[in-house]
């Protein structure tokens, strides 16, 4: 195998975070009040079932793609983009007039938008390192 770069690094540990964190929030929702505003915390952070469906396939979506470089630029700027568009929804909660369908709080926002640029840096890093690795073989006889 060969030896993994930063990227590559930043996705598994990035993943693995979400997917955790998914499976740790459905131990504490179950899967009752799928999209309900609830009362159900997991350490300092609300969580209800679609929350937590959406961090194991974020967090699946990079495991499944840090072994290929073109993959995971691809992968995890779809995942960016979705975690900072929840981020946004998540933020947009704060209005009086919308229905808070994540169960999000502050910590919640917080993940998402920390785990939002994550990917951003592992989907940039990925294209970098590509680039790298073509320059490389043109300059080699």
């Amino acid at each position: 195998m060969k030896r993994l770069r930063w990227p590559q690094k930043l996705a598994i540990g990035t993943g693995a975070l979400l997917a955790l964190w998914g499976v740790a929030g459905f131990l504490v929702t179950g899967f009752s009040g799928f999209a309900a505003e609830a009362d159900t915390w997991l350490l300092g952070l609300r969580v209800n079932p679609l929350q937590n469906v959406l961090h194991l396939v974020f967090g699946a979506a990079l495991l499944l793609s840090f072994r290929n470089l073109k993959a995971l630029g691809n992968t995890a700027l779809l995942v960016a983009a979705a975690l900072l568009v929840t981020f946004g929804l998540g933020m947009a909660r704060y209005d009086e007039q919308v229905v808070n369908v994540l169960n999000v709080n502050f910590g919640s926002n917080a993940l998402h938008f920390l785990a939002g640029f994550a990917a951003l840096a592992a989907a940039q890093g990925a294209v970098w390192c590509r680039q790298c690795d073509r320059a490389q073989v043109l300059r080699t006889p």
